[in-house]
């Protein structure tokens, strides 16, 4: 009796087992639609685009569906601008501060080559979504964002946590040159003084073109409202290569203010210095390194308008970049 009983447990369990492993068959969860375009600490997903002088641009959205089974159908997931959530963002985030909000981008500045639909194949959980960007023309200042939404319908369930099924897709052109700087190396002088100097952490240095950069001059920073009087552009000249490979060459600098309030002005030889070198640990790791030795004079016109004070900075700033020589795309390459 007591081996009968046994058997009767045991036949339980299998059947128990063989129970709990169909369900894995099944689909466990609601299978739902979103981007991925996560939200950095600024609030907006960063996307890099190269600058190209013709303006041209595009970018690949993923689409995303999720659940615990692969995906068995197809997917016709409507996109479309979100001429909202940006308002409500900048209001939040900058309240009267107009200076410093994020910008719709226009129109006329992108297009979607497949409308307003993305098609996530049935065996497929994710599929990208184009995006052709045409900039010419585009005022560089701004910081641009293009707000997508995904648009409820029947035939699938929105990812509404966290908005997953937003993006608030936040510009960046970059070039050779373009990105954040350590500027540790430039000391800001009062006059032709040469104590105490000032000196920031980094510089944000942003594209005009593709050849030339700029950022705020001295201590000026993104968040000050009279900022657009202390932009210096720096343009990079031809450079001439040694037999290590090392680039060297000529900076010009200008102000970006055209009626150049701020006096900007550069003095003795401004340079430039490139390097590509592997990384030391990781062989498909290069390290593209960009140092910028600059003298210039501003002066302050808005701190106090009835005493403006000139300025006299010199140093060096540098930027490292690590690119993944496996990735053909160099906006992916790139590390961010």
């Amino acid at each position: 009796m007591k081996k009968v009983y046994i058997l009767g447990m045991v036949l339980c369990m299998c059947t128990l087992l063989v129970s709990c492993n169909d369900e894995w068959k099944d689909e466990l969860f609601t299978r739902m639609v979103s981007f991925k375009a996560p939200n950095g600490s600024n609030s907006v997903s960063d996307i890099y685009i190269r600058y190209q002088p013709d303006g041209s641009g595009s970018f690949q959205l993923p689409v995303i569906v999720s659940g615990s089974q692969t995906n068995d159908q197809d997917i016709a997931v409507k996109i479309s601008v979100d001429n909202d959530t940006l308002a409500i963002l900048n209001t939040e985030k900058y309240l009267d501060r107009r200076d410093l909000w994020y910008k719709q981008l226009p129109e006329r500045f992108y297009s979607f080559p497949t409308e307003n639909i993305c098609v996530i194949p049935a065996g497929r959980d994710v599929q990208t979504y184009d995006i052709d960007f045409h900039l010419k023309g585009l005022d560089l200042n701004e910081k641009w964002v293009l707000p997508l939404t995904i648009e409820e319908d029947p035939s699938y369930a929105l990812n509404v946590r966290k908005g997953y099924y937003k993006a608030l897709l936040n510009l960046h052109l970059f070039n050779d040159y373009s990105g954040t700087y350590s500027a540790t190396g430039m000391n800001v002088y009062l006059g032709e003084s040469s104590n105490d100097p000032a000196t920031t952490g980094t510089r944000d240095v942003r594209v005009v073109d593709d050849k030339s950069v700029f950022f705020y001059a001295g201590t000026w920073w993104e968040e000050d409202e009279q900022r657009d009087k202390y932009k210096v552009v720096v343009e990079f000249g031809e450079g001439t290569k040694d037999v290590d490979g090392i680039v060297t060459g000529p900076l010009t600098v200008k102000a970006g203010d055209a009626v150049n309030e701020a006096q900007i002005s550069s003095y003795g030889n401004c340079t430039y210095r490139r390097s590509v070198e592997p990384h030391p640990t990781q062989p498909h790791i290069e390290l593209h390194t960009t140092v910028m030795y600059l003298s210039y004079y501003y002066t302050d016109v808005t701190s106090d308008p009835n005493n403006p004070l000139t300025y006299r900075v010199t140093g060096n700033m540098s930027m490292q970049r690590s690119v993944n020589t496996l990735i053909p795309d160099q906006d992916q390459a790139i590390q961010w």
